[in-house]
């Protein structure tokens, strides 16, 4: 074995364990939140809601994100203001969403009342929405959003870096097993039977 290959493959060995140990926090996260998606009811405990009212001063300029976070700001709210479909006349509505908490917003525009419904869930309704959570969804009119609350961006970041970091952890541990001769053939049933689970699905649903 050369030396090039022998200094690769010890990095490759520090990478995929160090990574993985970096990572495993998240990958604890994303395997009870799919739990929870995929079996609700053993998790249990019904969303509270709460619904109080309370009088704003509706920003005048600015566009709907800028009014949202405005409105955030005198009813005392955090997270990510998200809009759902078209405004309905006479009215500003948005939801100030958290991973364990929203807040759906309506504002009437001529009483200058805000209702505000706040909703709240178990345990493993936060991490379901931590599973699904970019902080990004469309406003009328526009084809892109931004996030706008930073506990959100760094959240979509570390997403970032979870998602590449598996490719390079999976990178690595097929080149580890490869290099195993006299487990090949696991390697190869193991690997192929995981391609076909996973091609059934992606192919089932394009």
């Amino acid at each position: 074995m050369s030396d090039r290959l022998t200094v690769f493959e010890k990095w490759n060995k520090r990478v995929h364990i160090y990574l993985g140990l970096f990572l495993l926090l998240f990958l604890w996260v994303f395997s009870v939140s799919g739990l929870f998606l995929n079996h609700p009811k053993w998790f249990g405990g019904a969303p509270q809601r709460e619904t109080t009212e309370q009088s704003v001063s509706m920003p005048v300029g600015g566009d709907a994100v800028s009014k949202a976070q405005d409105l955030m700001g005198q009813l005392d709210l955090k997270g990510e203001a998200i809009f759902r479909g078209e405004q309905k006349p006479g009215q500003f509505a948005f939801i100030a969403m958290r991973p364990d908490e929203r807040d759906f917003v309506t504002v009437n525009l001529e009483t200058e009342v805000a209702k505000v419904t706040h909703v709240t869930g178990n345990m493993g309704q936060m991490l379901g929405n931590l599973h699904t959570f970019s902080g990004v969804r469309p406003i009328w009119g526009e084809k892109e959003s931004v996030r706008d609350w930073l506990p959100t961006r760094i959240w979509s970041f570390s997403m970032d870096v979870l998602s590449v970091g598996l490719i390079v952890i999976v990178g690595s541990a097929l080149y580890m097993a490869f290099r195993q001769r006299e487990k090949r053939r696991g390697v190869v049933v193991s690997f192929l039977i995981g391609i076909a689970l996973c091609g059934i699905f992606v192919l089932g649903v394009v």
